[in-house]
């Protein structure tokens, strides 16, 4: 196969922020970060509160009692910014707050945006929908919050004792208060690769597996999460070898990027498939198919087959090799 060059980071994988992490602290009070003028935004259970094409950026005075507060870092001209995550009492007081101040300040809502995230009035998105409408500065925000809301929403109690963690270091840790013994957050990788076999003739073809539990025209690379005690590339080898019984050769890495969906960290990969025989693991893969460019052009092109968009490591990895000719 032709080699592919290296994943641009885009979408989620773009970064603009400073993480600052010695402005941190050792404890969980942020209160001299609030005073030197912090921005907070918001996150409930994986959606972000935007608004005017971006993150909606609040004041503190919005922000409800008792919700974990995440310092994010600082971004290129100085501001700092603080992630809240929302529990559900949290989410309900913001949006009366928020009620509260539309009618008190009406919009004229024939001129205003009306939807989405140009909405001129603040909505709850989802990340997967906001990642390519966001600057570097607010995309990294956004996967910040999301991903630590995502492990602090599952790590609550202490693995040891089984006792109420509390959140110190400015929300990067969860101190267990018997033991002390510090809990940090959860990032899980997983490789993803592009399958490539190339025939006698030299035409290139890929494998797309469609997953037992997507819609039958489905079709995306394989992945699987990275084992105790091996390499990335041993995992592909394995992953590929587990889901479709095909050897593959040669992995190449191409890039990665974040996927706080709830945790993971998608590693990209190549690799060459010296056959086509294969067999879907019929667990988890209901099916796999090989295509050429023009074969994957054309069914992309009918609707007879659903792609990944660039949003995801996926797509930018299969559009990249569909565009290596």
């Amino acid at each position: 196969m032709k080699p592919l060059p290296p994943v641009q980071p885009i979408s989620l994988a773009r970064h603009g922020i400073d993480r600052d992490h010695l402005t941190r602290g050792q404890d969980g009070d942020l209160s001299e970060i609030w005073a030197a003028g912090a921005v907070p935004v918001f996150e409930h259970r994986g959606n972000l509160l935007v608004a005017s094409g971006g993150l909606f950026l609040g004041d503190r005075a919005l922000v409800p009692a008792a919700q974990t507060e995440v310092y994010l870092g600082l971004d290129p001209q100085g501001t700092r910014y603080i992630g809240i995550s929302l529990d559900d009492e949290g989410r309900s007081r913001i949006d009366s707050a928020l009620e509260a101040s539309r009618a008190r300040d009406a919009s004229d809502l024939l001129t205003a945006p009306g939807d989405g995230v140009d909405s001129s009035e603040p909505v709850w998105l989802p990340l997967r929908h906001l990642a390519e409408s966001l600057d570097d500065v607010q995309v990294s925000l956004a996967c910040e919050i999301v991903g630590v809301g995502n492990w602090h929403r599952a790590h609550q109690y202490s693995p040891r004792t089984g006792s109420p963690t509390v959140p110190v270091l400015g929300g990067w840790v969860r101190r267990d208060p018997e033991t002390g013994s510090e809990h940090f957050p959860r990032t899980d990788p997983a490789v993803i690769v592009v399958i490539v076999n190339t025939d006698d003739d030299g035409v290139e073809r890929v494998l797309l597996g469609n997953n037992a539990a997507w819609e039958a025209d489905r079709y995306s690379l394989l992945a699987g999460f990275v084992e105790p005690g091996e390499t990335l590339e041993h995992a592909v080898i394995r992953e590929i070898w587990e889901e479709a019984h095909l050897e593959v050769t040669d992995p190449r890495y191409l890039g990665s990027q974040p996927w706080p969906f709830p945790c993971s960290l998608m590693l990209g990969f190549s690799a060459e498939a010296p056959s086509r025989d294969f067999a879907a693991d019929e667990a988890e893969i209901a099916s796999l198919r090989w295509f050429t460019r023009e074969e994957l052009r054309t069914a992309i092109a009918e609707e007879t087959v659903r792609s990944p968009s660039t949003v995801s490591i996926a797509g930018q990895l299969l559009y990249s090799w569909l565009d290596n000719e």
